[in-house]
């Protein structure tokens, strides 16, 4: 007996099918076959952690600039959050009424996230900066594991580098340089500025106590390329000003990293194409979404340098509740 040969379009719709499993065959595969997105952001923090050392003062003189220019560089790794869902799902062949729930959902739970951060100050912006220490941690262990070719650690896998990157970034912001952080953390919530001024001794003594433990725990498992680079995020939160820090981090680290992930889907809601398109289906999806976003960013910096920055500030934080929910399912579909 003889079968017919499938069609194109049946492969395609095959290929992008979903399965009981993770809808993604290759999962994780830009990670491991495109260098760019280890070696841009390592090649930039360490710049900014050498030209720190080198000309402290240009760094500092140029910090609130490079945080500007990192939250730009950031937006558009969260512009297609709305299609992730559709997208594993099987992209085309997915219901377009998937789509209208997952933008309504979205925009309710960044609505009532700017909601509370300005109705209830200090518990949102906590939960907010404890929610970005997971989601950066995560984040982490997470482009750690697909790179490796490992599957996605669960939320009790990986733990310790989890908190520990998460401390390293978030934890350090804080802490380390209070003269810088306190007027833009006080703007937004008295209460947490002072806790994190009373806390600063014993809040380094945890980042510091964390990260070691941390890399001791990677390097007895042979992770020494995740060690290095759990110190050198470290190491530029401890060293850069704390604007610049987090602006190339996470402008040109953590957006990076993610947009692997992003790319894997893209390719695989595009009948598993090669690299070159799914960059340009990622980039056509998130064209508008970003162009919204930075007109929106264009306008709050109107207000000026520090109301400007600071609602920025604001605006990244509410985003960051859907953001996270959304790489959250993702992690559990990996």
């Amino acid at each position: 007996m003889t079968v017919a040969p499938r069609t194109a379009a049946a492969h395609r719709a095959a290929a992008v099918r979903p399965s009981s499993g993770p809808p993604v065959a290759g999962h994780g595969r830009a990670l491991r076959e495109l260098p760019v997105l280890t070696r841009l952001p390592v090649a930039v923090l360490v710049a900014a952690l050498a030209l720190s050392v080198l000309a402290p003062g240009a760094v500092a003189a140029a910090a609130l600039p490079v945080a500007v220019v990192g939250a730009v560089l950031g937006v558009p790794h969260g512009a297609v959050d709305h299609l992730v869902p559709w997208w594993w799902s099987g992209g085309r062949h997915a219901p377009r009424r998937l789509l209208a729930l997952v933008v309504a959902g979205y925009a309710a739970a960044a609505t009532a996230a700017a909601a509370a951060l300005l109705l209830v100050p200090t518990p949102a912006l906590a939960a907010a900066l404890v929610l970005s220490a997971v989601h950066f941690g995560r984040g982490e262990v997470v482009a750690w594991a697909e790179r490796a070719g490992r599957p996605v650690p669960g939320p009790a896998a990986d733990l310790l580098p989890c908190t520990a990157h998460g401390l390293a970034v978030v934890g350090l912001l804080l802490w380390r340089d209070p003269a810088t952080t306190d007027p833009w953390v006080r703007a937004l919530s008295p209460g947490i500025a002072d806790a994190a001024l009373g806390s600063r001794t014993a809040g380094l003594v945890l980042v510091a106590v964390t990260v070691a433990a941390a890399v001791a725990r990677l390097l007895a498992r042979g992770r020494v390329r995740d060690a290095a680079e759990l110190v050198l995020v470290a190491a530029v939160f401890a060293v850069v000003p704390p604007l610049a820090a987090f602006g190339v981090y996470f402008g040109l680290w953590h957006a990076v990293r993610h947009t692997g992930r992003l790319l894997d889907l893209a390719r695989a809601a595009g009948g598993a194409s090669g690299w070159g398109a799914a960059a340009r289906r990622l980039a056509r999806a998130g064209a508008l979404p970003s162009a919204v976003a930075l007109a929106a960013v264009a306008v709050l910096w109107g207000l000026g340098d520090v109301a400007g920055l600071q609602a920025q500030v604001s605006v990244l934080l509410a985003l960051t509740f859907p953001h996270a929910a959304v790489v959250w399912a993702l992690d559990r579909r990996g």
